[in-house]
């Protein structure tokens, strides 16, 4: 899968920006995480290519430093996970917002309560800081 990232030249118009379109991959127990995108503050400060630096820099890290390791303190991130088929979590909690788009396959959540919900291809999860599995 092909990656790239917009930007804009000195006069303002929109560009590719320069760099590695290859997508970083960190292993997890389940499968593998991609950082897609990265910012370290919120809002993004967009007026230059400093998120665009940091997210670079970011993919060369295996995880965020903090609590949050798939997202930077105080800031934000779009990441791609691919899960073994058969593969299963231990509950946790990400102390994040975060939106699942289930792209292919199906998948179960349970939450902490033992409610759950199968996930099917093209639906979508917005998990509110919620512990999971």
């Amino acid at each position: 899968m092909a990656h790239y990232i917009t930007a804009h030249d000195p006069n303002g118009a929109a560009i590719f920006a320069e760099g590695s379109t290859e997508q970083h991959a960190i292993p997890i127990p389940i499968g593998e995480i991609k950082i897609l995108s990265s910012s370290h503050s919120f809002p993004m400060d967009l007026s230059s290519e400093a998120d665009v630096e940091q997210y670079r820099e970011d993919r060369t890290t295996t995880f965020f430093r903090g609590s949050r390791r798939i997202c930077p303190e105080g800031g934000t991130a779009t990441c791609m996970i691919t899960m073994e088929p058969g593969a299963e979590s231990s509950m946790h909690r990400t102390m994040t917002s975060d939106t699942v788009v289930l792209l292919e396959g199906e998948m179960e959540i349970t939450l902490d309560s033992g409610k759950t919900r199968t996930l099917k291809a093209g639906d979508v999860l917005v998990q509110q800081a919620t512990m999971h599995r």
